[in-house]
């Protein structure tokens, strides 16, 4: 397994969202923030002016075949001009739509040029799972050109818009299976455009050795790993291996692994996992140790922090819903 997919591999989408808008000019619509959820709109037809909060560039234009991408749920618009003005989505969503297969439709504007657009939302279910998403910029642009080294990627897209439009039997699981399958690609596709010796968590999976290193401590964190042993894993020197994670990952190895096992073991225990299991899957010898070890990192011991998210789960996974439906 390389090492995107070893960080990848925790990461769970808890609900998705698909809505298909077709805009006639004028139009706009502008969209809240929404925290730990990722969104994009892919352009079908026609074009499109997007603005996003705390973003370098303050408008892109956007054509048939574009992807916007917003990987850190920035309040955003999209309009047929620059100067349209824009209704709150969830107005437009109250008074205009309605839903079919779990998309929801879209209409707004009067009746000049059309354009059509698809908008995918995932809400992640543990976004610090990955430091990924948070060296991701507010906003990324994929367009048809820069994207034919990955056929498959662009091929995936318009397969969901397809779905979207032709409505068939079957699109609802379908598109549920595909946000995973997006998710991912976006991230790749990202990657795969980020520059060579680049520094971050992108530059680290990017760099042959600190790459090795997290796919190794991804893949068995239960293994007793020491400076050392990771270093050997990497193919460096030791010095070099710290020196050079540190500086990329923004923390040091053993400090990156404990983090690690203790989201793999917060995991473990949301999914009913008895103590003495999850001890052994984090690398602990004993309960006792484990249990020092979570309480230090979440404030609370193991058994009284599962206690507390079955209290909390119910209202979580509520707000989860709500929030994927205003993005």
């Amino acid at each position: 397994m390389d090492a995107l997919s070893a960080v990848l591999a925790p990461v769970r989408l808890q609900r998705t969202r698909w809505v298909s808008t077709v805009g006639r000019a004028p139009w706009g619509v502008a969209l809240p923030v929404v925290k730990s959820c990722i969104r994009f709109h892919y352009v079908v037809r026609g074009s499109a002016w997007l603005s996003v909060d705390k973003a370098d560039d303050p408008r892109v234009a956007l054509s048939g075949g574009d992807l916007a991408v917003l990987p850190l749920g920035h309040a955003h618009a999209l309009r047929d001009h620059p100067r349209s003005a824009t209704r709150r989505f969830e107005e437009v969503a109250r008074c205009t739509t309605h839903s079919t297969h779990g998309v929801i439709h879209i209409d707004l504007g009067a009746k000049g040029p059309e354009t059509t657009f698809i908008t995918g939302a995932f809400v992640l279910d543990d976004p610090l799972a990955t430091p990924i998403l948070a060296a991701l910029p507010p906003l990324i642009r994929l367009t048809p050109d820069t994207e034919q080294g990955v056929p498959s990627f662009l091929e995936n897209i318009q397969f969901i818009t397809r779905e979207i439009e032709t409505n068939r039997p079957g699109s609802e699981i379908v598109l549920l299976r595909m946000a995973d399958v997006m998710f991912i690609q976006i991230l790749r596709a990202y990657l795969a455009r980020f520059p060579e010796g680049g520094g971050g968590f992108l530059g680290a999976l990017r760099d042959p050795s600190t790459a090795a290193a997290l796919g190794a401590m991804h893949r068995r964190a239960e293994e007793p790993w020491t400076v050392a042993s990771l270093a050997k894993e990497a193919g460096v020197s030791r010095s070099v291996f710290a020196a050079r994670f540190t500086e990329l990952v923004g923390e040091p190895p053993l400090r990156y692994l404990t983090r690690l096992r203790m989201q793999k073991a917060a995991a473990l225990l949301r999914e009913g996992a008895p103590l003495a299991k999850v001890s052994r899957l984090t690398g602990y010898s004993s309960e006792a140790s484990f249990s020092h070890a979570f309480r230090q990192w979440a404030g609370m011991a193991p058994g009284a922090w599962r206690r507390h998210l079955k209290t909390s789960v119910p209202s979580a996974a509520s707000d989860g819903g709500r929030r994927a439906l205003r993005a």
